[in-house]
């Protein structure tokens, strides 16, 4: 006879948790529309798992009222190390308080926290190599699932049936966050006697500046960001150059010079409003 539902696929729909089946022999889902489709009716949940017995669950972020992160363990898998990068975050910024957690058979971890609304970048790797947020419609396997390379189950850790997903740590939600839109467009060079070689004069500036930053050697790399782009902001305020334009292109210098994201990110922002203030 075949069980209907397993208990921990009914516990997490009990919670209001939408989940849908996929494969336990691949990253597939076994239903088309899975995000759309996922459901925590018990009901069509127990159809799914007479169909498709002994399948893999997964949970639709968006509807749950849950975000998660992601933590990659170092292995065949993935070659980055989440969870040291995980624990130095704790280490720079403070703890994450208790909240639901599995291990995944692949040996690395997710962790859940309470949505309300925050917004959430769905970019692997942030805020750090082998992070991945998961929000939205991107899901996270849970048990009873069986890890598709190692056939090792998925565990719950701590469920959320025994301990609610907490809000997120403020310094954790300001490291997933998403960059801030880009201007709709740029302000109007109509008050300039030569608005075109302005522009050219702006884009060599960019150019140069770019280039200084990805030759900057290690110890001067993140003071020479700081400066170069500090000094393109005047180029914004006259309507030559977009912040998103020396944005992009001092986020690509900085990366050929080997500064982390985090890193870029922070003095990016730092430089930008300073040079706005000027």
């Amino acid at each position: 006879m075949i069980p209907a539902l397993p208990s921990d696929v009914e516990r997490l729909a009990l919670q209001g948790w939408r989940l849908h089946p996929a494969s336990r022999f691949s990253r597939a889902a076994c239903i088309k529309g899975a995000a759309d489709a996922a459901t925590c009716d018990l009901g069509q949940l127990a159809r799914w798992s007479r169909e498709f017995h002994g399948c893999n669950w997964r949970v639709v972020m968006e509807g749950s009222g849950v975000w998660a992160l992601d933590v990659d363990a170092p292995g065949p898998d993935h070659a980055t190390d989440g969870i040291a990068a995980l624990a130095a975050l704790v280490r720079d910024h403070g703890p994450i308080p208790e909240r639901p957690m599995t291990r995944s058979g692949g040996g690395g971890f997710a962790l859940f926290f309470r949505h309300e609304g925050e917004p959430i970048i769905g970019q692997t790797g942030t805020p750090a190599p082998g992070l991945d947020p998961r929000r939205g419609r991107l899901t996270v396997t849970v048990p009873p699932s069986i890890h598709h390379r190692t056939r090792r189950p998925y565990r719950w850790i701590t469920p959320p049936w025994e301990l609610a997903p907490p809000p997120a740590p403020e310094w954790l939600l300001r490291l997933v966050a998403p960059p801030p839109e880009p201007p709709a467009s740029r302000p109007p060079l109509h008050h300039l006697d030569h608005p075109d070689r302005i522009r050219r004069d702006a884009a060599a500036a960019l150019r140069n500046a770019a280039d200084r930053v990805g030759a900057a050697p290690p110890g001067s790399r993140n003071a020479a960001l700081n400066r170069e782009t500090f000094a393109l902001r005047r180029f914004i305020a006259v309507g030559a150059l977009a912040l998103v334009e020396i944005a992009e292109a001092m986020g690509w210098a900085a990366k050929m010079a080997g500064l982390d994201r985090v890193e870029t990110q922070q003095t990016l922002n730092s430089a930008l409003r300073a040079g706005a203030r000027t």
